[in-house]
């Protein structure tokens, strides 16, 4: 077995503690004095300066909304910067009232187990290559491995196995994981399509087996066309395995940042590149499995 491990991260967007916008939302001039954030037909918003402020205050205001400022400190720092009190002020409650502007973090609940920053990847395709390049860049621990054996500890601190490039999930690993209630997301392709999910928390999602035995339900043959598929190397074009790969490293980001319901818990994305689609399958709890997701 091989491994990779990269320290975690000090700290996280959690430690900020005031006012924030998205910083992907970029802060931009009109010619008629108002203020953009955002340029996307659906993303950006149009900013009115309230009165007492200019379009420079309204910029200022924005460039302040890192997280790091609390309000009281934001006005302050403003108003040293020539704005007028009452006018940030109401700039701030009309930002928080729009959804602009987000509060500070607050703790979460958690859908995986304290620490929950380690991530262990099985597989040995190109979809695991994929994952383990991009989170070597990232400040998170993670360890790869070809194949489960069973020998292996399966830690109770990890925050996610990923089970990459498999198609049909080995029982084994799928029941060890249950037993040890350990939080795993498959990640694979089919029929030349990237397929992310499900996330499942033992005992509070739908799992792998519900997902076996509602498809026999639907196709009585699906044991045996599973049987076949187990141990089969898939095929899929570069660009679905990359595409692949960022909707788990996104699925991934918001297990470690402790979401309560990331896109994928019960529910697979099918990544079609052919059509320009991706599409959501929900995936209930079997009555006859015995995971009481």
């Amino acid at each position: 077995m091989t491994s990779s491990v990269r320290t975690e991260a000090s700290a996280d967007a959690d430690t900020h503690t005031g006012l924030s916008c998205d910083p992907a939302l970029l802060v931009l001039r009109r010619t008629d004095g108002r203020v953009q954030l955002g340029w996307g037909p659906d993303t950006g918003r149009v900013i009115v300066p309230p009165e007492g402020l200019d379009e420079f205050d309204v910029r200022t205001v924005l460039h302040l909304l890192d997280g790091r400022h609390t309000d009281v400190e934001l006005v302050e720092t403003a108003v040293e910067r020539g704005a007028d009190p009452a006018g940030v002020r109401l700039l701030l409650d009309d930002l928080v009232a729009t959804g602009i502007v987000r509060g500070p973090a607050r703790p979460r609940t958690r859908v995986a187990p304290e620490p929950a920053q380690r991530i262990r990847i099985y597989g040995d395709g190109p979809l695991a290559d994929a994952l383990c390049t991009q989170l070597s860049l990232r400040d998170t621990k993670w360890f790869r491995a070809g194949r489960y054996t069973g020998d292996e500890r399966l830690q109770e601190d990890l925050a996610c196995v990923v089970l990459a490039d498999i198609q049909v999930p080995d029982p084994l690993v799928v029941r060890d994981l249950m037993r040890h209630r350990v939080p795993h997301l498959a990640v694979r392709t089919r029929d030349g399509r990237g397929i992310v999910g499900p996330f499942v928390v033992p005992g509070r999602t739908s799992c792998l087996r519900c997902a076996d035995l509602t498809r026999t339900d639907l196709d009585p043959s699906w044991p045996l066309l599973a049987a076949q598929l187990w141990d089969r190397p898939a095929h899929a074009e570069r660009a679905t395995v990359l595409a692949t790969a960022a909707v788990a490293l996104g699925e991934l980001d918001a297990i470690l940042a402790g979401s309560v319901s990331p896109a994928v818990a019960d529910h697979t994305v099918e990544i079609d590149l052919s059509s320009y689609r991706l599409s959501r399958r929900r995936w209930f709890c079997h009555p006859d499995c015995e995971c009481a997701g």
